[in-house]
């Protein structure tokens, strides 16, 4: 148990080329057991009172588990009063989606899609301009976000094709318009090198002729001078170079690169922040990458998140030494999954930044696909993501090349006191692409949902696996894979020191109480304890657990465990360890597990 404790990493790969704060309780939550359900005929109940806790039988640990000891005082009267459960803030779709171009009656050309994330931005004269972008971007443009229309007089930015890889000026989708003055309005694009397209100028090259294995990605910086209605490169190609993977371009790898970027955002501290996925050979590992820079005019002043601060600068593989290591670190990866990062907002009703992207389920990973979104204070640290819609995408379509799917989405507020829609008030519009016949057709739609910050009571969390599911908690050591029989989480110990984990949870720590009712097979009574990480401390500690007594008498039994009055129990609850025994060959059933409130 305590001694041999470790961290359980609770990160996820997402494999999709192109593409996610949870609720308060865990995915499964449900109403509490029924004391009836169970043969409970010598059912008995073990709470822990601070008169019953025992440190560990065996391998005491060097920092000594914490323990609660009882107290003798005067008898007083005091007066009860009543628990109020904790409100917080969240996110909430309050109506139905809107069209806001049709590819069958608003398109300039039959290219004209929206296949990158939505981005608007004023000019000087008050005109909303809002980004339609492909290799060719057009803009919808009027007086406001609900009356805008096709402009299809030109693309405001066309592709130069180049087939030279190393002058990043190929295939150029606007991805990030920014303006301060709706003059000058900088623009980063995401610039995909096709090797797939090129054979007349590069013959031989990409044997395989498919596009994703012969793609690499990466960001260059174009201006417009004129308000936004032209844009070109800040300087001559590659000189107007952001951000690249180390790497020059390799033929039939994988899709690499960094691509996607969100629209630039104020970090309010003297610099401009920005966002992108990270896709790395050669695996095609992906995370969220994030940069700054106090100079936009400068594409070499942006410097990216190393893991300890903003200070990474960003190399030329063409031109630079390089080592293949210079690239930013994962940005919270748990909490962002690798994909939340395509658009953002700073939310004056929250008071915290917030960033939408495609994901799936914080627990499993295969569920729950659409927008999820994380809040920020300081734009390093993210909570975990939480639904904000589910939709088709990403894995919960079999057939995205030929199914509707929906992908790249953006928060927009009508309203933000920014030229660059930088700001929301708490009222704005989640945008979305709908692929209305996968991505084999150039039938896309942009759509758009109102979205509206609200206020939610926190409520316990609570898992009684009568739903078949495993709500999230999985083995970690020394027992068999739990598995769900009739509402009934199930294990077996296989060595000395066992343990599983729950998946990310999100339970504010006024619930005070773990509730475990559990059975172990005949045997020996023995020690358990329970670990927890929380929002303030990411790391299992013994400082941070609590033991408690396990009944050998091979029945039912509700172990009630005062977590709460160890001085570590802070915060937010956000992952627990439960040791439920520590000796092998024991089976071990858990009919419920739930965080209250004590009283």
């Amino acid at each position: 148990m305590g001694g041999r404790g470790r961290n359980a990493a609770l990160t996820a790969t997402l494999l999709t080329a192109t593409l996610l704060v949870v609720a308060a309780c865990s995915d499964g939550e449900q109403a509490g057991p029924d004391p009836t359900a169970d043969d409970t005929t010598n059912d008995t109940t073990n709470e822990v009172t601070p008169s019953t806790v025992q440190p560990p039988a065996t391998s005491p640990p060097t920092d000594p588990p914490t323990t609660v000891s009882a107290t003798t005082e005067p008898a007083t009267t005091t007066t009860t009063v009543p628990f109020v459960p904790p409100t917080r803030t969240r996110l909430v779709a309050t109506g139905p989606e809107e069209v806001v171009f049709d590819w069958t009656d608003d398109r300039c050309e039959d290219a004209n899609i929206p296949d990158i994330a939505a981005r608007a931005f004023r000019d000087a004269a008050g005109t909303v301009h809002l980004t339609i972008g492909h290799w060719n971007t057009y803009v919808m443009s009027g007086p406001s976000l609900g009356e805008i229309a096709s402009d299809c007089s030109a693309p405001v930015l066309s592709s130069p094709f180049d087939p030279d890889p190393s002058t990043f000026a190929d295939s150029w989708w606007i991805g990030s318009p920014y303006t301060v003055d709706g003059q000058t309005v900088y623009a980063v694009v995401h610039n995909e090198y096709r090797g797939d397209t090129h054979d007349a100028a590069r013959p031989g090259q990409c044997p395989s002729d498919q596009r994703l294995p012969c793609l690499d990605t990466s960001f260059v910086m174009t201006v417009s001078t004129d308000g936004g209605r032209t844009f070109a490169p800040i300087a001559e190609p590659p000189g107007h170079l952001i951000a690249t993977l180390p790497y020059p371009y390799l033929d039939d790898s994988v899709p690499s690169g960094i691509r996607q970027p969100s629209n630039v955002i104020d970090g309010g501290d003297g610099f401009f922040y920005l966002f992108g996925n990270v896709s790395d050979q050669p695996d095609e590992r992906q995370w969220v990458c994030a940069m700054r820079t106090d100079d936009l005019a400068d594409p070499g002043a942006w410097r990216y998140w190393d893991g300890d601060g903003f200070d990474g600068v960003w190399l030329d593989p063409y031109r630079d030494a390089v080592t293949g290591t210079e690239k930013c670190a994962p940005l919270a990866d748990a909490e962002l999954g690798g994909s939340v990062q395509e658009s953002i907002v700073f939310d004056e009703r929250l008071g915290r930044f917030v960033m939408v992207g495609i994901s799936a389920d914080v627990v499993t990973y295969d569920d729950e696909w659409g927008v999820y979104y994380s809040t920020s204070e300081n734009l390093v640290d993210w909570t975990l993501r939480e639904l904000l819609i589910e939709l088709p995408a990403g894995n919960a379509v079999a057939d995205p090349d030929n199914e509707l799917v929906h992908a790249y989405p953006a928060l927009i507020d009508p309203d933000s006191s920014s030229l660059s829609f930088g700001t929301s008030d708490g009222e704005l519009y989640l945008y979305i692409s709908r692929f209305n016949a996968g991505g084999n057709s150039l039938d896309r739609d942009l759509l758009r949902f109102p979205i509206a910050v609200e206020e939610y009571v926190v409520e316990p969390a609570v898992w009684t696996f009568d739903d078949g599911a495993l709500g999230g908690w999985f083995a970690d050591n020394h027992l068999t894979d739990l598995e769900v029989v009739d509402g009934v989480l199930t294990t077996t110990s296989t060595g000395d020191d066992p343990w599983f984990l729950s998946g990310p949870i999100l339970v504010p720590s006024v619930y005070d109480q773990l509730r475990i009712r559990m059975r172990v097979s005949a045997g020996d009574d023995e020690i358990g304890q329970v670990f927890w990480i929380t929002s303030a401390d990411g790391e299992y500690s013994e400082s941070k657990s609590l033991t408690f007594d396990v009944d050998g008498s091979g029945e039912w039994v509700d172990h009630v465990i005062p977590v709460g009055q160890v001085a570590g129990w802070a915060d937010d609850i956000t992952a627990l360890r439960i040791d439920p025994a520590e000796s092998s060959g024991r089976t071990i059933e858990i009919d419920s597990i739930e965080i209250v409130h004590d009283g």
